[in-house]
């Protein structure tokens, strides 16, 4: 609070620029989903500015590219089909996300998500800070699934390159 000159006191209710806070993602998420960053970190930006009503849709937007790289990272040879605009969202987590784990976040935030998008809420007990933790820890859960595949690569570099030279 602080009083003016002339009269009654005012109170700040927003100070701008807004601060601005980023989630920092692990090297292996940037590298295989870089929209996903950048998508959330606008998220984050219209959040931080007080637009309340839309990040939730951006948050839901960066889920979609995230789960999409993965399962393009994890499926190389069904990259077309991932990409195809005809694959919903949750098409692709059942079929191309094996992690139950992964599946599980990624699944659990889509319908929050989709909740941020429709007139109706399905999930009344669930915000956009629910969403944001599932996609948090479905991040913490494919950058496990990414290190644990380059630990397996590192102890068993023959088995990687036979691998590698078989048909999928």
């Amino acid at each position: 609070y602080f009083a003016p000159m002339y009269g009654s006191p005012c109170v700040i209710q927003r100070i701008f620029p807004t601060p601005s806070s980023k989630t920092v993602f692990p090297e292996h998420i940037k590298k295989i989903s870089p929209k996903f960053v950048e998508i959330y970190h606008q998220s984050e930006k219209a959040e931080n500015d007080g637009l309340t009503e839309i990040c939730g849709m951006g948050y839901r937007k960066a889920l979609e590219f995230l789960v999409k790289d993965f399962a393009i990272h994890t499926h190389p040879d069904k990259s077309s089909e991932i990409e195809s605009p005809k694959l919903m969202l949750s098409q692709c987590i059942k079929t191309y996300i094996d992690s139950q784990k992964i599946k599980t976040m990624a699944e659990a935030s889509a319908w929050i998500g989709n909740d941020e998008t429709h007139y109706t809420r399905k999930h009344e007990n669930y915000d956009v800070q629910d969403l944001k933790r599932f996609i948090n820890t479905a991040v913490a859960f494919i950058e496990y699934e990414l290190n644990f595949s380059e630990a397996s690569e590192f102890l068993n570099p023959e088995k990687s390159r036979k691998d590698d030279s078989t048909p999928k």
